[in-house]
Formats: structure tokens, sequence, C-alpha cells
């Protein structure tokens, strides 16, 4: 690598990329361990790839032009030299802050991720209604494409994509990118559960039998087979654009001839429009037509009825529990928004100790959604409620004092781990968790123009 080859800061280089310029390094970038962590001919469009960058303690990285590498801004002229764009906004002085600060930088990528697939689903719905049910296939590839290697490179993803729980408007739009981002995170970890155990069956298998151990499962997914599923995700509700707007946002309980109705857009209204669109992709499909099937044998109102749980696919089973878990969360013209930690805590009841298979499905719901999801508000044992900032810990920031009275300069981060715990400081599981829109109105002002609420 050339010495003169220029080193820019990460945080330049997120600046360019978030007032939608591009980057490519032209040199590989590793990690003090030699890790590969950027490759030199990937073309960076968004914040995330130099974020993870930047948490392993890399603030510096060359930009090669030799190696093709290069910073262009939004219309796609090259900037030349660091000096020849504004400098970096100054790094956050405390903790809190600079998880602000991270996260404002990852929803301004997300943002853009969300917008072009907002706009996405909205031209697929408009073209069915406009051209007798056929619509470009195409841009939805691309669309998800892109949505799937934002929520590769990120853990919480989910998160970040999903959003608009206050809103009644447009709901069809937002709950397909909805259930295609929390699917896709479920279904990277259920593919990683899902080897881990097939592996360790194999093991002791091989060493039962005393036989070399030369096997190593892999995945239960290639890569375009992943893609494809998130497609399906995507796609899952496409057949709602023909049914009565009326009857899916009736308040109060449906008759039984409007459940009929309801029912059409999976069992019969989302096949018709794969089929006229030559859309034959068996996850693809089935994910449309059997997502509201039964998980276990007793389950109520899940359709069509003679499917044997058994029978339904994984990745249809993870599109169900994304597609519940969102309904429930978001806000419609009939109900309000559910708080996420209960609703995490409702799935989880209503699906444990089934078959195995949606026992490993459901723990990767969990592990992905989080026992405490990201944007959740949760009450403490000393009185105070607090948001939360990561499940992981969980890392959280109050918003009310121990009296339950809004707090509006900012706190530190507190993070509940076991030394907490030992202090006695925990979430309190006897409150019911704030709904979204009680949450909403004690936050935190600096709080809700910070994380976009």
């Amino acid at each position: 690598m050339p010495d003169t080859a220029p080193k820019i800061s990460i945080d330049q280089l997120v600046d360019i990329v978030n007032n939608g310029g591009k980057v490519r390094t032209g040199v590989d970038i590793f990690n003090k361990q030699g890790r590969l962590i950027l490759e030199k001919d990937v073309l960076v469009t968004d914040a995330i790839p130099l974020l993870n960058v930047k948490k392993f303690g890399i603030g510096v990285i060359p930009i090669v032009n030799a190696g093709a590498g290069g910073m262009w801004d939004k219309d796609g002229n090259s900037i030349e030299s660091p000096a020849s764009f504004t400098p970096a906004k100054a790094a956050p002085t405390s903790e809190i802050d600079r998880r602000i600060n991270e996260i404002s930088e990852i929803r301004t990528a997300a943002s853009q991720k969300y917008e072009k697939a907002r706009g996405c689903i909205k031209n697929v719905l408009t073209s069915i209604q406009d051209n007798g049910g056929h619509f470009d296939f195409a841009p939805i590839e691309d669309t998800v494409s892109g949505l799937f290697a934002f929520i590769s490179q990120n853990d919480n993803a989910f998160s970040y994509l999903t959003r608009e729980i206050f809103s009644y408007d447009d709901y069809l739009y937002n709950h397909s990118i909805n259930v295609c981002t929390i699917g896709t995170v479920v279904l990277k970890k259920f593919a990683e559960k899902f080897g881990a155990a097939v592996n360790k069956r194999l093991h002791n298998s091989m060493a039962d039998s005393g036989e070399p151990d030369g096997i190593q499962f892999r995945k239960c997914f290639t890569a375009r087979e992943m893609r494809d599923i998130s497609i399906g995700f995507f796609m899952h509700d496409i057949g709602k654009i023909l049914v009565d707007k009326e009857v899916l946002n009736k308040e109060g309980k449906l008759t039984a001839d409007e459940f009929e109705i309801v029912k059409e857009h999976s069992l019969s209204k989302g096949p018709e429009l794969f089929a006229k669109n030559s859309i034959d992709n068996p996850f693809i499909c089935k994910i449309g037509r059997l997502h509201h099937a039964r998980l276990f044998n007793d389950e109520k109102r899940c359709y069509p009825a003679d499917v044997n749980p058994a029978d339904i696919p994984s990745c249809v089973k993870i599109c169900k529990l994304a597609d519940i878990y969102d309904a429930m969360t978001s806000r419609r013209v009939y109900k309000e928004a559910m708080n996420p930690v209960g609703v995490v805590a409702d799935i989880f009841h209503k699906y444990a100790h089934k078959d195995n298979l949606l026992q490993l499905i459901l723990h990767a719901f969990v592990e992905a959604v989080g026992i405490y999801p990201p944007g959740s508000v949760v009450s403490l044992t000393n009185g105070q409620a607090a948001y939360v900032f990561d499940g992981r810990g969980p890392v959280l920031i109050p918003i009310t004092d121990t009296d339950g009275q809004p707090l509006n300069t900012k706190q530190d981060i507190m993070v509940l781990d076991k030394s907490a715990a030992a202090r006695g400081l925990e979430i309190d599981r006897r409150k019911p968790p704030l709904t979204p829109v009680a949450a909403h109105k004690i936050m935190p002002a600096y709080l809700k123009k910070s994380l976009y609420l």
C-alpha cells in the first residue's frame, strides 16, 4: 500500500455516505487480529460498514486510488482530498452522547434503506391496481438485497428499520418492510442455531459409532435461498391490496363473513398475483399462502385449516412470528400499539414447549428481537422508567425519576448487569410495560429528536 495514500477519518467518511455520497477504500481493511472487516472492492453507500470498522478501534483508513479507491459526492463528483469536504463533527465526550450519536448515524443509513423499500412496495401495489395485477419483480429483488445486506451488517437492524408505529397511514407499506426486516434477523439467528444443533447431533453420532468426525454441517439455507425467503417476507401480504379496505381496517370484531374475506389475501389473492406475474419460487409462494397456518395443533383462527403444523416450512413459521410481532406493536385505526416487551413475552408463552423445530425458531426470535427490544420502555425496581438502548445487558437510560416524573436533562447510561442486580436494581416484572403512546408522552425532548421517535 503506498505511503502517500490519504488516510481519512471514519467520521468524515460517514458524513460523505450519510449525505448521499459513496466510498471505496481500494485496499482491504483488517482488524488487529488480522480479520478482514472491509474488502477493497466494496462500494460503501451507507454508514454501517464504516461504523463496523470503527467498532474495532480503527479511526482512520486509507483511500487508495491505484486500487480503484475513491470518494464521491451525491452527484458522482470525485472528492479529491480531505480538505475538499466539511470536517466531521467533534467526537462526543460522554457515553450517552456517543451512544446517541452512533444510533443516529445508523438510523440515517437505515432511513435511506427504508425509504427505498417503502417506495418499492408502494409502486408494486399501485402497479397491481393500475395494471390488472401485473408488476415489475426486479425492483423487489434489488430492494430486498439491499435490506438483506444492511441486516447482515447490524444485529439490531430491525429496531432501526421498523418504525412509524405512531402513524395510522400506509400500514401495508410499513408492515411489509417490518416483517421482512424482523423475519430476516430471526432467519439468520435460526440458521445459526439449526446448524449448531445438526453439527452437535453429527458429532455425537460419529463418537457413538467410533467413526472419524469428518462431517461438518455448514448451513441450512444457501445465501440465495435466504434472499428468496426475505423476498417472501417482503411480499407475504401482497394479496391484501385486493381485499376490501373497509373490512381490513374495521373497528371491532370481524363477523364470520368478514373474516372469510380477510382470509382471501393469503388463500387466493396472493397466489393469483404470484401466478399472474410468473413468480413460482417455492419459498415466496409458500410464505405468501401459509403465513397464517397453525404452528401447533390446537391453535385457533388459523388458515388454511387442512395443513398439518409439521408440514409448515421453518421459513413460514418465522414469517408468522414476525407478522404477529409487528402487528401487535403497530398502531392501527382499530387499536393502539402494544409495548414490545409484553409482545415478546406473549409470543414466547404462546408457542413455547411445542415441537423441537418450533422451539429453535422461537429461541431465535427471542434472541433476535430481545426480551427487552431496543425502543422499549421498562419500569425499574427503584420506581424509574427507562428507555432500552440495547437489549444486550440490557443498556438503558432513565427517562423519569423515582417518583415517575419526566427527566428532561441527559442522564448517565445504566447497564443492568450482575452488579446492578446485586444492588437490587432490576427491571420490575410486576409492572406492566408502558404502551408506546404513554412512553412517548414522557420521553425527554433530546431523545425524541435524536432517536427519531
